[in-house]
């Protein structure tokens, strides 16, 4: 990763080399169920006054995304809501944490670095010694590793998103200032002839290429454009232009829901050794709201060796996995 300049102005918006780190656009979600639109009627009713979530008609959600379909005539728009650019935006943070330990070295509180290396290695112990702690944070990779190897309760799941694109003989556009539109599928709008189309659920995948093959490609639009076009039918006048995918590392469901996994794994490693070895994995798709506070707890669990600053629903799969050990 290259250390690169990020404007970061304006609450956040920036622009680096990649595109856009977020996009303050706003999305908008049809409801396209009875069991939607209750689950969101309940969050706009208790929504913060920072995460506003307005309640609308289809005519008012028309005004927003022109010839949007809203089938049940009730949709939601989340105003404040943004669309993140993840590599764009661990770029910036990468950078951003950079500057903090600069800025701390230059106020007198003790030298602070911060050094990106790139090295494989075969197991945890080639680093034994070296640091007084190791997290691992390799989402689904992380099997890859002998020490965790089977012994992660992962869920390994093959996701596809779709580019798509306006043709240049189509005078119609999608609105610059309308928001992307969140469904069965989701429509992230990049400008007003690019969007993103995703995604797919591949359940017990064990496929880690970014590749796409037109076979799967394929098989992927059959699968998203019917959901698209059921709320945005204007869909059909764009193309395809390429493909990616990616594996995600879902955590177990749990009766307090999917949890991400973090804690201690000294006991996963059979030999003797002096440094700490953690994990931080399986966030999940709402790893974006929490990850920032979960770093937090980590940091601090990692630097007081306690892992009891951590809750306890966030390792108590441990026990289980070390006994089967």
């Amino acid at each position: 990763m290259n250390s690169k300049k990020v404007d970061l102005k304006n609450g956040g918006i920036g622009q680096n080399s990649n595109g856009f780190i977020a996009r303050r656009r706003g999305i908008l979600r049809p409801a396209v169920s009875l069991k939607n639109m209750s689950i969101m009627n309940d969050n706009a009713q208790n929504s913060l006054a920072s995460c506003r979530i307005q309640s609308i008609n289809e005519d008012t959600a028309q005004t927003l995304v022109p010839n949007i379909s809203v089938p049940s005539n009730s949709a939601f728009f989340m105003p404040d809501a943004v669309n993140i650019q993840p590599q764009s935006y661990l770029e910036a943070l990468y950078v951003a944490c950079e500057t903090l330990a600069k800025d701390m070295s230059s106020a007198g509180l003790g030298e602070k670095k911060i050094n990106l290396h790139k090295t494989s290695i075969g197991n945890l112990l080639e680093l034994e010694g070296e640091y007084d702690a190791v997290v691992v944070c390799l989402g689904a990779r992380s099997t890859f590793i002998p020490e965790l190897s089977g012994r992660l309760p992962l869920r390994t799941c093959r996701g596809v998103t779709a580019h798509l694109h306006l043709p240049d003989y189509i005078r119609e556009e999608f609105s610059e200032h309308s928001p992307s539109i969140l469904s069965d599928a989701w429509l992230a709008i990049q400008d007003p002839r690019n969007l993103y189309l995703g995604s797919t659920w591949e359940w017990k995948s064990c496929n880690y290429s970014q590749n796409v093959s037109m076979e799967e490609a394929s098989k992927a639009l059959d699968e998203l454009l019917p959901k698209a076009y059921a709320v945005y039918p204007h869909l059909t006048k764009w193309v395809f232009k390429e493909a990616s995918a990616g594996l995600r590392a879902m955590p177990p469901l749990t009766s307090n829901g999917s949890l991400p996994l973090l804690g201690r794994i000294d006991d996963f490693i059979s030999q003797p050794h002096e440094s700490k070895f953690w994990v931080f994995l399986g966030l999940g798709s709402r790893g974006l709201l929490y990850h920032a506070w979960l770093g937090k707890l980590m940091a601090q669990a990692v630097i007081s060796c306690d892992e009891d600053v951590i809750p306890y629903e966030l390792t108590s799969w441990k026990p289980t996995l070390i006994n089967k050990g």
